[in-house]
């Protein structure tokens, strides 16, 4: 049988979530150990198995509770018997004032919230939800594919604010951004048996790699951030790529420093934690997911190691108020936040979050997408939350030519459907459409507005708005918001303090 045929076989039949359940933890490979303790567990893992097949928008039985001011842990821990598996106070993951808690007996994370909800010593409790990545230099691409960048007049405002100053910062909350060049050991599958093999990573060699600043994997492991999804090095290079490097693509701010932050995981971890729990068989190709306990968690952590600014290219239906807190936190403390606003306009067009917050927060932007000919994008989400538009791509308007291009890792070494042992050492130019390619537009024009000297969030926000290309409906519209971004309006005359 062939790779693809493996495959075909592993998306039927090969992974359900029973089976995922049932994996026993006593199975673990002792011939292998990771090199840096696992966050992603076993259980872990088999709940994301079993939140796709199910179509569930949250982790199963995990939810994360707020108790109330002054409650204390014996007080905690009578609100907790109200679940079936009578966990622990000290069981408890924390951060800040919240805890995520997971119980093993039951996966009806709403009904446990709401349980819990009930309590007088909880504040409010709800389930950990699941969102997902909404997908003139002399670099050689910059004429050739980076329509986005000449869009919105980047190069002369380049003449006014080179790249922004490394110090600086702009948090990616994402899937990662590989930040060692080092080979890895993990088990996996490969149609026959369990195999450990060796994972070559790379860093970007269009993203200097000390500019790589205090990155975090919150939901992996506890070594080193590594991209195995693409998503969040595709976004980097919008913001950040290197530029008049004479290679590959150009980025917005170029001199920034770029801190990833990684929340969302996708096939291979999840593949690679259940191999090394005996698992035998292949993981969903789709499966993974970005949950909100560790995308608040992302977003107080980046407030409070300097950054300036935050994108946020991930997102769902699911409200989430500890995700609202943290960004009226990071806000709070001069945090410019620039959020893709959705890809579900011809799917009923639902509002999503947290790009849905973005209106009642001064210094955060929900962002919508154009494609080259200045047109809305045949995907991006509208409504009254749309604060901004900046370039996301449109196969509609170009074909593969209309899309966002930017440096990230060589998929096809990597596609679950096609590949038995992955490799994330090798890069390449990669098209890709998206209010996830808008958004960082938005962060890296907010990077160059700090280096001119704004520096405060609700400041940014009025200049990029009061100076934005009205397009669409006169005025603001739900489609664009206050129109197309315009980085050398903003940066021309100003350098205002604050």
């Amino acid at each position: 049988m062939d790779i693809n045929a493996l495959k075909r076989c592993a998306i039927a039949v090969c992974v359900t979530a029973a089976v995922a359940a049932a994996i026993p933890a006593s199975a673990q490979d002792p011939a292998w150990a990771p090199a840096y303790p696992l966050r992603i567990t076993l259980e872990r893992a088999a709940a994301l198995v079993r939140a796709y097949d199910g179509g569930l928008p949250y982790v199963p039985g995990e939810v994360i509770i707020k108790f109330r001011s002054g409650v204390t842990d014996v007080a905690q821990q009578n609100a907790l018997r109200v679940l079936r598996s009578r966990p622990s106070v000290a069981s408890l993951r924390r951060f800040g004032d919240l805890a995520v808690l997971r119980d093993p007996l039951d996966d009806d994370a709403v009904q446990m919230a709401a349980r819990l909800s009930a309590q007088p010593e909880v504040e409010y409790a709800e389930p950990n939800y699941l969102h997902h990545p909404v997908k003139t230099p002399n670099d050689p691409g910059f004429d050739q594919h980076q329509w986005n960048l000449k869009l919105i007049d980047l190069p002369r405002a380049w003449d006014i604010n080179p790249g922004a100053t490394p110090d600086v910062k702009v948090a990616i909350i994402d899937s990662g951004l590989t930040e060692v060049t080092q080979s890895f050991q993990f088990p996996t599958w490969n149609g026959r048996a369990t195999q450990i093999i060796s994972v070559p990573f790379r860093v970007n060699p269009e993203i200097t790699a000390s500019r790589i600043v205090d990155p975090v994997d919150f939901v992996f492991w506890d070594g080193p951030v590594l991209d195995m999804d693409g998503h969040g090095t595709h976004v980097a290079s919008t913001v950040g790529e290197d530029t008049n490097n004479g290679v590959a693509e150009a980025g917005v701010a170029y001199n920034v420093g770029l801190m990833p932050l990684k929340i969302c995981v996708g096939y291979w971890e999840v593949q690679f934690v259940l191999s090394a729990n005996g698992y035998r068989g292949f993981a969903p190709p789709g499966v993974g997911g970005c949950d909100v306990a560790s995308e608040a968690e992302a977003i107080r952590y980046a407030a409070d190691h300097g950054v300036q600014a935050i994108n946020l290219s991930v997102g769902g239906e699911s409200r989430s108020t500890p995700v609202l807190d943290a960004l009226k936190y990071a806000v709070g403390k001069g945090v410019f936040i620039a959020i893709a606003a959705g890809n579900s306009y011809d799917e009923g067009n639902p509002v999503e979050y947290p790009a849905g917050y973005a209106a009642d927060i001064n210094g955060a932007m929900a962002v919508a997408a154009v494609g080259r000919s200045n047109l809305h994008a045949y995907y991006s989400s509208s409504g009254s939350h749309i604060e901004i538009a900046a370039p996301g791509g449109d196969v509609h308007d170009g074909g593969v030519d209309g899309l966002v291009w930017q440096s990230t890792i060589y998929l096809p070494d990597s596609d679950p459907e096609t590949v038995l042992a992955p490799r994330f050492d090798r890069y390449a130019e990669t098209p890709e459409q998206g209010t996830s390619m808008a958004s960082p537009h938005v962060a890296g024009v907010a990077a160059l507005l700090y280096s001119q000297g704004v520096h405060d969030a609700a400041a940014v926000e009025a200049l990029i708005k009061a100076t934005a290309q009205d397009l669409g409906t006169a005025g603001r519209d739900d489609l664009y918001g206050y129109g197309l971004i315009q980085p050398r309006r903003a940066l021309f005359g100003f350098g205002l303090t604050k």
